[in-house]
């Protein structure tokens, strides 16, 4: 539903230079990715109502985390397919490939750990700040650093430590303490019924 339709539309719509407008692009094309993402995860998330891997003590957490990775697995795709499609830069294709990866398991771990927690609102509402502030951090870095004169991916260390990394830290950091509450929350499976 999301790679064909989106990849045609960028095959049209090819990503312009930096000077024209690659900033806004690129950042307009991570957040649809990350809006799929969301959505996936939304479609996704009733299955952990039905109990998975049935020798294992914490059967939700181990499903929540085999679907955070099934999502994440799904953006990989969708990035790969698109960014290609709109003819990035290689070295920039590989920049949004890492900033979708790493904002698709933040995501769908904070998703599904809050619609377990607090129900689906807040689950919504989690995963669209988490996304916000993610998506804000790569604009924002590349707004500071910009593009190679041919559209590529500028590397600037100093400013990925300043800009990126602390927003990926924090938004981990909550996203795995809501999945982990999710799942300690529940109870335990015990695998012989006699102890």
């Amino acid at each position: 539903m999301w790679v064909i339709p989106l990849s045609a539309f960028m095959l049209f719509i090819e990503a312009p230079s930096p000077e024209e407008g690659l900033l806004a692009y690129s950042t307009i094309h991570l957040l649809l990715l990350q809006l799929a993402v969301l959505v996936l995860a939304a479609e996704l998330a009733p299955l952990l109502n039905t109990p998975w891997f049935p020798a294992v003590r914490r059967q939700w957490l181990a499903s929540a985390v085999s679907l955070v990775a099934l999502v994440t697995g799904f953006a990989a795709l969708l990035t790969l397919a698109t960014s290609a499609a709109a003819r990035y830069d290689p070295s920039f294709q590989f920049l949004q490939l890492l900033s979708s990866l790493d904002i698709a398991w933040v995501t769908s771990a904070m998703f599904f750990g809050a619609w377990r927690m607090w129900g689906r609102t807040a689950a919504w509402v989690l995963g669209t700040v988490i996304i916000v502030v993610c998506v804000a951090s790569i604009a924002f870095y590349l707004n500071v650093v910009g593009f190679t004169p041919a559209g590529g991916w500028l590397v600037d260390g100093g400013e990925l430590l300043r800009i990126v990394i602390p927003a990926d830290m924090v938004a981990a950091i909550a996203a795995i303490a809501v999945l982990l509450g999710a799942g300690f929350s529940q109870p335990t499976v015990q695998r012989n019924p006699q102890s």
